[in-house]
């Protein structure tokens, strides 16, 4: 039997790409690291969908096994603000874990951050996360760092979350602020 790895496709798409039993497929698979109803999680993707995210899936025999979105965001660093992109919603389907997945989508997303302006981005995830992401290339934010949601509240990142950046031009020095949702 062939390895799996060697039968996952990475796919980039964009929200109009997508059809309505993709998108229910990819709310399932967050489902299992997000329990909520399926209409719940329909109605936050219709919500919180931009026609911009970028969709991040593996795919394998047409089933979706792993999915991250790359949203459009800015960054305050010292006094200058940048473009950047948020990943948001990493996820691999529970039965198909610990099998490298999570590696090849951090890898496809990397790949798709390189070849964008900004080649900047950043995620918010548990404290307990960090070690997967400082090996899928991505690096804590150590600077002062806060968080400005879409509806202008400033917050700070607990004491259990961290603030992982995939950086190419080193930009994250200086006090940062992250504007956006970062769900």
């Amino acid at each position: 039997m062939a390895d799996l790895a060697s039968l996952i496709t990475p796919r980039f798409l964009l929200p109009y790409e997508i059809n309505q039993s993709e998108i229910e497929e990819i709310c399932a698979l967050k489902n299992q690291s997000w329990p909520h109803s399926m209409e719940s999680q329909l109605v936050w993707w219709d919500k919180n969908t931009a026609a911009n995210d970028l969709l991040v899936t593996l795919v394998c025999e047409d089933s979706i096994l792993a999915f991250l979105r790359l949203r459009s965001r800015s960054v305050s660093v010292g006094e200058a603000r940048v473009n950047a992109l948020c990943a948001t919603e990493v996820c691999v389907d529970k039965e198909h874990q610990k099998q490298g997945l999570g590696a090849m989508l951090m890898s496809a997303a990397n790949t798709k951050i390189k070849q964008s302006g900004p080649g900047i981005a950043y995620l918010v995830c548990r404290d307990t996360q960090e070690l997967f992401y400082d090996k899928s290339g991505w690096r804590r934010v150590h600077a002062s760092l806060q968080i400005e949601s879409s509806t202008g509240v400033r917050r700070l990142l607990a004491k259990n979350e961290r603030c992982m950046a995939y950086d190419l031009r080193k930009q994250f020095k200086g006090p940062v602020v992250l504007f956006g949702d970062v769900f």
